[in-house]
């Protein structure tokens, strides 16, 4: 087990700890603002299937909302790259693809775990559990997505930009 991990360097914990911290900021927010999410669809008057998944989503963007600016100054040390805009872009396209994996994951697990195995327990305890679940997901797809394309350069933005002449 020793010799898996010896190539890891301290930096490289430290920038996933850092990662993790900002990543747990983004998730208070997502997993606390679901809750009232789904209770205002609810209150729209939608079934409780569909104002799960549409509180799930918007609780996500809500998420990373909030999250990128950390993210880009204290977790990935890129507050003078001077490439915010390129970074956003690929911070969107990252997010944008954790959402797929968070909303999948949630639903699926609600839908085949939690509401056939765990009946026992709440409608709200379901929807919780299901919710980390997903959440649990996207945070590994975000954390590979932001290590190594969002806050790295990668020089695809310079080949598909225009040429000045």
């Amino acid at each position: 087990m020793k010799k898996l991990f010896s190539h890891i360097t301290k930096k490289e914990i430290q920038g996933f700890l850092k990662f993790f911290m900002t990543g747990l900021f983004g998730a208070l927010v997502n997993f606390l603002s679901q809750i009232p999410l789904k209770t205002l669809f609810l209150n729209f008057g939608m079934n409780s299937d569909a104002a799960f998944a549409w509180s799930v989503f918007w609780a996500y963007m809500f998420s990373t909302a909030v999250s990128f600016i950390p993210a880009k100054i204290w977790a990935f040390s890129a507050k003078s790259t001077g490439n915010t805009r390129r970074e956003w872009l690929k911070f969107f396209i990252i997010a944008t693809l954790a959402l797929g994996v968070q909303e999948i994951v949630s639903i699926l697990v609600r839908n085949q775990v939690a509401n056939v195995y765990f009946t026992e327990y709440s409608e709200f305890i379901r929807d919780k559990g299901s919710h980390l679940a997903g959440m649990a997901c996207s945070f590994v797809a975000n954390f590979l997505g932001h290590r190594f394309f969002t806050f790295r350069s990668t020089g695809i933005y310079d080949k598909i930009r225009p040429q000045q002449s």
